[in-house]
């Protein structure tokens, strides 16, 4: 039984790397410092985006294998407050947002995580950050300070 486990998670594993490759080829980013709704496509690399948008809506982030940081502190919320839905899968995501926001997951993780590293607001009208998708062997971190930049 382990045997038949371990082959079909190999299986599993070696599909979605196929799949990440090919999109890898084919999908594209649509993100800048002022796009107001992000496409960011970040496969088998590294990504840093600050945005600047006003406002700022949300969009989508596609992240496999690799590693992304998009910083919000220099974003305007859009009135309805920014929605992302995420994909990420054997990589991480971090998301750096202002002091008094309010963080909301509302994701599905499979073998990962969300880390929610900002401090609890009890503001009702603070800007609301809401995120879904799926997490799957990765993780999701929303935090007010950057690692890149306590690095160095």
């Amino acid at each position: 039984m382990f045997r038949f486990i371990f082959r079909l998670v190999r299986i599993v594993f070696v599909a979605f790397l196929g799949a990440a490759l090919a999109a890898k080829f084919f999908l594209e980013s649509h993100a800048g410092e002022e796009t107001q709704e992000i496409d960011l496509v970040n496969i088998f690399g590294g990504q840093q985006l600050v945005s600047s948008a006003s406002p700022f809506f949300g969009g989508k982030i596609t992240n496999a294998f690799g590693g992304t940081v998009l910083d919000l502190r220099k974003a305007t919320p859009a009135p309805t407050g920014i929605y992302l839905d995420v994909l990420v899968a054997f990589g991480g995501l971090e998301l750096v947002i202002p002091y008094g926001w309010r963080v909301v997951f509302d994701g599905t993780v499979f073998a990962g995580g969300f880390d929610d590293s900002t401090e609890p607001t009890t503001d009702s009208d603070a800007p609301l950050l809401r995120i879904g998708g799926l997490v799957t062997f990765g993780g999701v971190r929303a935090t007010t300070r950057s690692s890149v930049e306590a690095v160095a």
